[in-house]
C-alpha cells in the first residue's frame, strides 16, 4: 500500500508575488466553469511534480516564474518548487528542513528526475526495464483524469507497454519472482537452443567426414605423420645436396664470368687494332700519290701541254729540252734528282706497305683472338648452364614437390586432429546438450509454477477490483449500466462487457466509466495492501461529457453522489466541475471561480482566458 500524498496548496509566481488557492481538504471542489483556469491549475499541479506529458498554456508561461506545489506525505510536508525558465524542480520538506538539489524535469542520462523523486514520495518505485518504464507520466493518468481525455483515450497517449507495467505495479500484479523465473527460463532455453545446434552443426560436420571412430581418426593422424617425416627426411636430403651442387653452381659460374671478361678484352683489343689500321692506310695513300708524282715527273714529256701533238725535234748544242727541244744544260741533273726521288718514294711505299700488311695481321689476330675468347666463355657459360640443369634444377624441382608433400601432409595431420578434438566436443557438446536442455526444462517448471500462482493472484486482484469498479459505476447510471468488471489481461475497464473504445459513441457512459474508474483506483489504495496508488485523485471537468437536460443532469447528480460516498478522510478528492454536489459529502470544501473570479488570482488582466 502506498503511503499518504495530499495535495494542501497550490501557488504561482508572478511579477514577484506568490498566490494560488488552497487544496487542503478531502473533498476539495473548485466548482468553476470556463475560463476560470481550472484545467491549468491541475495541469500545473503535476508539471510541478516533474511530469512531462502535461502541457501548460502560453499564458501561463509567459506571466509565471515559477509553480510551487505544498503537498502532505508520511515523512511531512513537502513543497515541488519548478523554474520554469530552468525546467528544474526544488524539493523541500518543511517538516524536517531537508532541501533536495534541483532535479531537472528532463534530465540528461544518468541523472536523475524530478519526476522519480515525486514518485519516491507517493510510494512508487520509478521502473526502467526491458519490459517497459514507470515514470511519473504514466502514474499520472491513473490518478490525474485530464478533461480532454475524460470523453476519449481510457490512459491518455501513454505507450501500451509502459501503462502494462505501470498497472501491474501500482494494481500489484507485478510477481517479480514469476518475470524473473520467466526470464530465466527463457535464457535457459535460449542456452539449450544454442546448444542443440552446436551439436547438430558438429554432428552435420562429421558426416561429412563418413562419421570416422577415434581409432580410424588415430590411424589416420599416425599415416600422415609418417608420410610427413618422410617428406621432410627427402626435403633436408635434398637441401643438403644441392648446398654441394650450388658450391660447384657457384665456381661454374665464375668460370663463365672470367670468360666473357676475357672475350670483352679481346674484343677491345680487336677494336683497337682496327682503329690503328686507319692511319696506316692514310699513309700508304699519300705514299702511292708521292710514287705517282715521282713516276710522272722522271717520264719524258712528248707531247705539248696545250694541243698534245708531238713535238717536234730541233737540233742544238748540248741536252735539248724534251718540251720545247732547246737547249737544256741542267736537264740531266734535273733528272737524276727526279729518278733518286722516284726511288726514295718507292722505298716509302713499299715501307708503308709492309706497315699495313703488319697492321691487318695483327688486327686478323685481334679478330681470331676474340673469336677463340668468345667460344671458350660460351662453352664455359653452356657448361655452367648444363650443370644446372642436369644437377640442381631437378633437385630443386624435388625439393619443391617434398616441401609441398610435407607441408600437405602436415595439414592433413592436423585437420585431423581437429576432427579428433572436434570427436572429442560432441562427447562434450552432447553432455552439456544435455545438461541445458535439462536446466531449461527446469527453469520452464518453475516459470510455470510460478507463473500459475501469479496468475492466480492476478485473477484474485482483478475480482476484487472488478467487485470495486462494479460498485462505483452501477449506481452512477443503473438504467444504462448492466455489469462493469475489469479486463484481467489489460487492467482496462469494461462497461456491459464492452471495452471503451467499443462504448465511444456514447461519450456519456465513456465519462461515466473514466471517472468509475479513478474513483476505483482512489478505493483500492485505501482498501487493498498490495496496490501502489497515492490515496488521492484530481478530476478535470470529468462530467462535460455527460449532457444536459433533465437526463444530464441526473446522470451528474448520480455521479456526485457516488463522489461523495467515496470520500474518506483518509483519502482526497480534487474534483473541478460548475455543478454544485447534490449532498454535502464529509469534508467537503468548496470555492466558486469564474472568469471574473479565477483561480489565480492575481494574474494580469491579459490572462483573463485562463
Amino acid at each position: 500500500m502506498a503511503g499518504k500524498f495530499f495535495f494542501l496548496k497550490e501557488e504561482f509566481l508572478i511579477d514577484g508575488v506568490w498566490g494560488g488557492p488552497d487544496l487542503d481538504a478531502s473533498m476539495r471542489q473548485l466548482q468553476a466553469g470556463i475560463g476560470s483556469g481550472g484545467s491549468t491549475l491541475s495541469e500545473a499541479a503535476f508539471a510541478a511534480l516533474g511530469a512531462t506529458s502535461v502541457v501548460l498554456t502560453p499564458v501561463i508561461v509567459e506571466q509565471c516564474d515559477a509553480i510551487r506545489v505544498e503537498f502532505a506525505t508520511d515523512e511531512g510536508i513537502w513543497t515541488a518548487t519548478l523554474d520554469l525558465a530552468t525546467q528544474h524542480v526544488t524539493f523541500a520538506n518543511k517538516t524536517t528542513g531537508e532541501v533536495e538539489q534541483p532535479l531537472a524535469v528532463r534530465p540528461e542520462a544518468g541523472e536523475r528526475a524530478a519526476g522519480s523523486f515525486s514518485l519516491e514520495r507517493m510510494g512508487i518505485p520509478a521502473m526502467e526495464t526491458p519490459r517497459g518504464n514507470v515514470t511519473i507520466d504514466t502514474v499520472l493518468v491513473l490518478v490525474y483524469l485530464q478533461q480532454h481525455h475524460a470523453g476519449r483515450d481510457t490512459f491518455g497517449s501513454v505507450g501500451v507497454a509502459d501503462m502494462n507495467l505501470t498497472l501491474e505495479v501500482c494494481f500489484g500484479v507485478l510477481d517479480e519472482a514469476a518475470a524473473r523465473l520467466k526470464a530465466q527460463a527463457k535464457a535457459a532455453r535460449s542456452r539449450a537452443a544454442r546448444d542443440a545446434t552446436a551439436l547438430r552443426k558438429a554432428n552435420e560436420q562429421r558426416q561429412k567426414y563418413g562419421l570416422p571412430t577415434s581409432f580410424d581418426l588415430d590411424l589416420e593422424q599416425e599415416q600422415h605423420g609418417k608420410v610427413g617425416d618422410q617428406r621432410a627426411a627427402d626435403r633436408l636430403r635434398l637441401a643438403q645436396e644441392l648446398d654441394f651442387h650450388y658450391g660447384v653452381q657457384t665456381g661454374r659460374d665464375t668460370e663463365a664470368a672470367r670468360g666473357m671478361q676475357g672475350a670483352s678484352s679481346a674484343a677491345a683489343a680487336a677494336d683497337q687494332k682496327h682503329q690503328a689500321l686507319a692511319p696506316l692506310y692514310e699513309q700508304r695513300g699519300l705514299a702511292r700519290q708521292r710514287r705517282i708524282a715521282a713516276e710522272e715527273a722522271v717520264r719524258p714529256r712528248t707531247h705539248c701541254y696545250e694541243c698534245e701533238q708531238p713535238l717536234q725535234a730541233r737540233s742544238g748544242e748540248g741536252p735539248l729540252c724534251p718540251l720545247c727541244r732547246q737547249p737544256d744544260p741542267g736537264f740531266p741533273a734535273r733528272r737524276a734528282q727526279r729518278v733518286r726521288e722516284l726511288e726514295r718514294a718507292k722505298a716509302a711505299e713499299a715501307e708503308v706497305e709492309k706497315a699495313v700488311s703488319s697492321g691487318q695481321r695483327s688486327a686478323q689476330e685481334g679478330v681470331e683472338t676474340r673469336r677463340k675468347a668468345d667460344q671458350a666463355a660460351q662453352r664455359l657459360v653452356a657448361r655452367a648452364a648444363a650443370y644446372r640443369a642436369q644437377e640442381i634444377t631437378p633437385r630443386e624441382a624435388a625439393l619443391a614437390r617434398a616441401s609441398a608433400g610435407e607441408r600437405e601432409e602436415r595439414a592433413k595431420e592436423e585437420a585431423v586432429k581437429a576432427r579428433r578434438q572436434e570427436l572429442a566436443q560432441i562427447t562434450e557438446l552432447e553432455k552439456r546438450e544435455a545438461a541445458s536442455s535439462q536446466h531449461a526444462d527446469d527453469a520452464t517448471k518453475a516459470w510455470a509454477a510460478a507463473e500459475g500462482d501469479a496468475q492466480e493472484h492476478r485473477k484474485r486482484t482483478v475480482k476484487q477490483l472488478s467487485q470495486i469498479f462494479a460498485d462505483i459505476v452501477i449506481p452512477m447510471a443503473p438504467d444504462k449500466i448492466r455489469s462493469a468488471s475489469i479486463d484481467l489481461r489489460t487492467l482496462a475497464p469494461r462497461i456491459n462487457n464492452r471495452t471503451l473504445k467499443q462504448l465511444a459513441r456514447s461519450a456519456g457512459l465513456v465519462s461515466i466509466a473514466h471517472t468509475g474508474y479513478h474513483l476505483m483506483a482512489l478505493e483500492a489504495a485505501r482498501t487493498m495492501p498490495l496496490v501502489l496508488l497515492p490515496r488521492c485523485q484530481w478530476l478535470d471537468a470529468p462530467l462535460d461529457g455527460l449532457g444536459g437536460g433533465p437526463e444530464g443532469e441526473r446522470l451528474v447528480n448520480a455521479v456526485l453522489s457516488v463522489c461523495a460516498e467515496t470520500v474518506s478522510s483518509d483519502s482526497q478528492i480534487i474534483l473541478t466541475t460548475p455543478q454544485p454536489f447534490p449532498v454535502s459529502p464529509q469534508g467537503l470544501r468548496a470555492t466558486e471561480h469564474d472568469s471574473s473570479r479565477p483561480l489565480i488570482p492575481h494574474a494580469r488582466p491579459e490572462s483573463d482566458d485562463l
